[in-house]
C-alpha cells in the first residue's frame, strides 16, 4: 500500500484479461462484467481474469455471457472450473 500526505492508503491496481495468449488491460472490474481501457472485439468464448493488488496476482478463469463487439468496452463473464474448459 502506498500513504498518502493525508493519512490515507492507496494500493496499486492493475487488472487483466488474457485470450489465446494474447492480453489486454481492463479498467473495472465487477462480479460478473469487465470493462476494457480500449474497446475491442473478442471472438473467444473463454479467457482468464488477473487482478495484481500491490504486486500480489490472483487468475481465474472465465466464459464469457457477453463478449465485447465493435465498439463495445464491456463484457460479461461467468467463473468457470478450470477442469470445464476444453
Amino acid at each position: 500500500m502506498i500513504a498518502k500526505a493525508n493519512g490515507t492508503f492507496s494500493a496499486d491496481v492493475k487488472l487483466h484479461l488474457y485470450v489465446d495468449d494474447e492480453k489486454f488491460e481492463v479498467g473495472q472490474l465487477g462480479p460478473d462484467f469487465a470493462i476494457f481501457r480500449e474497446p475491442k472485439t473478442i471472438h473467444a468464448s473463454h479467457g482468464e481474469l488477473e487482478t495484481v493488488i500491490d504486486g500480489k496476482s490472483s487468475r481465474w478463469k472465465i466464459r464469457f455471457t457477453g463478449p465485447p463487439a465493435s465498439e463495445s468496452r464491456k463484457f460479461t463473464f461467468e467463473a468457470v472450473n478450470p477442469n470445464e474448459i476444453a
